[in-house]
């Protein structure tokens, strides 16, 4: 796949559609807390400088939605992103920053630990792996540095 570099707002268009897939959670270093269905919609807004994911999946049988909105910063050269959903970040919502990585971009963020210790980090990225794999990864970044991996979406564009 090329480099988004040289056209971030080119990539932005390869990604829109409905994706389904699944959606896994870590909770624990290690230990796969959760495996369950995903569905998403990213379409294009704004003449397709940014893009709008909206997903719906589940924790632990619980219903969860989100919705993830990325663009690129022609002025700073960062891709920027916000991120609200109903499982982590409460009422808040987490901006992030960040650059290109092959088939696509990362950015980070960081959110307030609730029990009033110093905030962890959030790193996302989000990959084509082919015309239609999209991958949606995060970790988490403890107060420490260390990241230890958090979520993972593998999506497949619904015809």
């Amino acid at each position: 796949m090329a480099s988004t570099s040289s056209s971030p707002h080119k990539f932005f268009a390869q990604l829109a559609g409905h994706w389904s897939g699944s959606s896994k959670l870590w909770l624990e270093p290690d230990k796969l807390a959760d495996d369950a269905p995903m569905l998403g919609s990213l379409q294009l807004v704004l003449e397709g400088r940014f893009a709008l994911f909206l997903y719906q999946a589940s924790i632990q049988g619980e219903a969860q939605h989100g919705m993830f909105t990325f663009g690129f910063n022609t002025a700073t050269n960062h891709y920027e992103a916000s991120w609200v959903d109903s499982f982590h970040t409460n009422d808040g919502i987490m901006f992030c920053t960040g650059s290109e990585i092959e088939n696509g971009f990362q950015v980070l963020g960081s959110y307030p630990d609730p029990t009033g210790g110093p905030d962890w980090g959030w790193r996302t990225a989000v990959q084509l792996l082919d015309a239609d794999t999209l991958l949606i990864s995060a970790e988490n970044i403890l107060p420490e540095g260390q990241a230890v991996k958090a979520t993972e979406a593998k999506l497949t564009r619904r015809k």
